[in-house]
């Protein structure tokens, strides 16, 4: 597992995101987050340790030929 510095910045609901890929912006509750950034559209959701994220951007799960 590779090691990366992430810096998170709290506005409320609203989380501003700043990391070496890029910046992005998050908002929700806890256990549950809609963000977007670098990466495009996300849901991560979770808690205690089990957590799931699925990337919203529909064309990267297209098959290329």
């Amino acid at each position: 597992m590779g090691f990366y510095i992430r810096k998170s910045i709290n506005f409320g609901l609203f989380r501003l995101n700043i990391s070496k890929s890029g910046i992005g912006i998050s908002f929700g509750i806890k256990g549950a987050r809609f963000s977007l950034g670098p990466k495009g559209p996300e849901i991560h959701a979770g808690r205690h340790g089990l957590y799931y994220r699925k990337n919203l951007n529909k064309s990267k799960n297209k098959i290329k030929i």
